[in-house]
């Protein structure tokens, strides 16, 4: 019989919880989607096609926590009048392209644990 290794638990650590962690936050998948599926939005068209309801506080710390982590640029178009733009980076753009898989993958495992319920 082969005798089982003890794993450090520094080693058996999950390391993707960091990432699923970050994106667990209120609206952060949420705001990845949407850029992902534009160029660029402004702040308040952001705000507006998000769903549900996210106040000006909330939607505006997620996107300096996302651009802190490199994920999202902001760029600032105007001198006069504010006008800022917010999209995603190659980093974040390559994250939008997992999450999208990631939603036929859970889509796929959901109906198939649905039709194994069905058949219970």
């Amino acid at each position: 019989m082969n005798k089982i290794e003890r794993i450090e638990v520094s080693d058996s650590k999950c390391r993707v919880e960091p990432l699923l962690k970050f994106l667990a936050q209120e609206w952060m998948s949420h705001i990845i989607w949407i850029l992902g599926q534009n160029n660029a939005l402004r702040f308040a068209e952001l705000r507006r096609v998000l769903p549900g309801s996210i106040s000006a506080r909330v939607l505006s710390a997620r996107l300096k926590s996302l651009e802190s982590k490199g994920l999202v640029i902001r760029r600032d178009l105007s001198e006069n009048v504010r006008h800022v733009e917010y999209s995603l980076t190659e980093e974040g753009q390559a994250l939008d392209a997992e999450l999208r898989r990631s939603e036929a993958f859970s889509y796929a495992l959901h109906s198939q644990i649905m039709a194994g319920s069905a058949r219970e």
